[in-house]
């Protein structure tokens, strides 16, 4: 069964939403300025869905220079104001720091879809939802033991798998 585009257009909202947010949010230090260019650049990729290939890889580059994009007119628009700012370093700046965090979260959800399902449900406890190791456990009907080692094991695949950022 083949999806509708508002359909397929929720899919992309629903996977990118939260990481673009989040990068817009980490450059701009404004909530309401975040969601707003995040908003702005799934306007964007409404409108030229049509013409965007279908493949996650076109998708989320197609996102990833939008929101760039977006955040530098932001950026520009001020840098008018303020006179001083050098567009240029700005731009690249923010390039760097949009690319570097986008690969640094890719590699984030690869480690994570890596582990074994109990490995990362017990680590999603812990590090996103702040449950103590005997919350875990009497939660997840395991002992503390047995939660630190699931823990341990997810530490060492971050680690490893995130080695060239550490």
């Amino acid at each position: 069964m083949k999806l509708t585009k508002e359909d397929f257009f929720s899919a992309l909202f629903d996977k990118y939403y939260k990481r673009l947010f989040n990068y817009s949010f980490k450059l701009t230090k404004q909530r309401d300025l975040a969601e707003e260019i995040v908003q702005e650049t799934f306007i964007v990729l409404w409108k030229k869905m049509d013409s965007i290939s279908n493949d996650d890889r076109s998708i989320e580059s197609y996102l990833i220079t939008t929101l760039k994009n977006k955040i530098i007119d932001f950026y520009r628009k001020n840098a008018t104001k303020e006179k001083h700012i050098n567009l240029y370093t700005l731009n690249k700046s923010f390039e760097t720091v949009i690319d570097n965090e986008w690969e640094l979260q890719k590699k984030i959800d690869f480690v994570y879809s890596s582990l074994q399902e109990k490995t990362a449900e017990i680590f999603k406890l812990s590090r996103e939802k702040g449950l103590t190791y005997p919350e875990i456990s009497k939660a997840k009907n395991i002992s503390i033991k047995t939660v630190e080692a699931h823990i341990s094991k997810a530490l060492l695949a971050f680690r490893n798998g995130l080695k060239d950022y550490l």
